[in-house]
């Protein structure tokens, strides 16, 4: 099952990788203001982000012009350029699997990115996570609406609902729920697409 879950890994990645212009055109100019504005709610001027999964950079660019710290990871190459020259921001060649930092950032920002990990590594991620996050950190994720696990497209995608987020959510009870909710798709091509947003905090000791 693990070489099995690898290899659907990497044709999620190589997707990216050969379709990266359709990807970025079709991402870049989303209406995101929302979702930041949530986001923001619990954030402090000039705290440090991590954007995982930063695809295009559309988010990186956001945070580093409203002024915060950003670090972007993202497990293709390409993607990461991309982040790079739109936004100027440090990145990383990184699987979400592969995250190594230590009470380093007092954010991160998932949005649509940890829907390719593996579900069985679901709970291994958000420690990481954890781990990453200071005290109080807050960590905003999403995914597509629905308990299934899937290939679509030549990638990979770990579908969530609340139950299977209560799982992973008892299994790492130093992220606390502040809230989570349902928003549509904002692409027009994709309106019927219900996706799951999450927003938590590290408990201070």
């Amino acid at each position: 099952m693990e070489g099995e879950c690898i290899a659907m890994l990497i044709d999620s990645v190589n997707y990216y990788e050969m379709h990266a212009e359709d990807f970025v055109a079709s991402t870049l100019n989303v209406e995101m203001s929302k979702l930041y504005a949530e986001f923001e709610k619990y954030l402090n001027s000039g705290c440090k982000i991590m954007d995982l999964g930063c695809g295009s950079g559309r988010d990186s660019k956001y945070f580093i012009d409203k002024g915060y710290n950003v670090v972007a990871i993202d497990p293709s190459p390409t993607m990461c350029e991309k982040t790079k020259v739109l936004s100027g921001v440090t990145t990383y060649t990184l699987k979400a699997e592969e995250l190594a930092f230590e009470d380093e950032f007092n954010a991160v920002w998932a949005c649509a990115s940890l829907l390719h990990v593996a579900r069985e590594d679901q709970i291994i991620v958000f420690r990481k996570i954890c781990y990453a996050l200071k005290q109080g950190g807050i960590f905003y994720c999403s995914w597509k609406c629905g308990n299934q696990n899937r290939l679509e497209k030549g990638r990979y995608f770990t579908d969530f609902d609340e139950q299977y987020l209560n799982r992973v959510l008892a299994d790492v009870p130093e992220l606390q729920l502040i809230r989570s909710w349902v928003t549509t798709d904002v692409r027009f091509d994709y309106s019927e697409q219900k996706w799951l947003n999450v927003l938590l905090r590290k408990v201070i000791k």
